[in-house]
């Protein structure tokens, strides 16, 4: 008798579930725009990315948007990204920070935007408003003006490619070159 009573209860919170799983099923069920909403938010985000089970790359951002069921899969990071290229020491080769960048899964493409700002191991500097890095082709390019500050001049002009890097680029339309007179004014950190 004693086994009868102590299953009552137990029988009665699973039928009270079951008849609750139907109304819960009517007020959580919506539909849900995959390009709108994201799957993971993620917020102050310090990461890492291996290519080749090396650790090539490291990306902080206060705010980490991820699609991935939207068509294309991408990320967004609307407050702005840091992303350094490290060595085996995880000590920064380059960096590269913007305002907002957008990351295509597919195409391995990222989307710098807004003062965007690049040092290189030469510690030349790049500034521009827009930049594509393909990571795949190990390159980046731009159609925008591009600021190039290097030891003995400034570059600026329209259109850009170059290594990964950055020790290897081209200006498609260069429009002014500036000699540095280092004693006139001296580089600072």
């Amino acid at each position: 008798m004693t086994a009868t009573r102590s299953l009552l209860p137990l029988c009665l919170l699973i039928a009270i579930m079951a008849g609750c799983k139907h109304e819960l099923k009517n007020v959580v069920s919506h539909d849900v725009n995959p390009q709108k909403v994201p799957t993971m938010v993620s917020r102050d985000v310090q990461t890492v990315i291996s290519d080749s089970g090396s650790v090539r790359y490291r990306i902080t951002t206060p705010l980490w948007q991820m699609f991935e069921s939207a068509q294309p899969p991408h990320w967004i990071f609307p407050d702005g990204v840091l992303a350094e290229e490290v060595d085996k020491k995880f000590k920064p080769i380059s960096t590269i920070r913007c305002d907002s960048a957008y990351y295509n899964e597919l195409t391995k493409v990222w989307s710098l935007n807004g003062n965007v700002r690049i040092t290189n191991v030469e510690n030349e500097v790049i500034l521009t408003n827009h930049m594509f890095w393909d990571q795949d082709k190990h390159k980046l390019y731009s159609d925008s003006f591009i600021h190039i500050e290097r030891a003995s001049r400034v570059i600026e002009g329209y259109g850009y490619e170059s290594n990964e890097d950055f020790t290897t680029y081209k200006i498609n339309k260069v429009m002014a070159i500036f000699p540095i007179d280092e004693n006139r004014f001296p580089r600072g950190g």
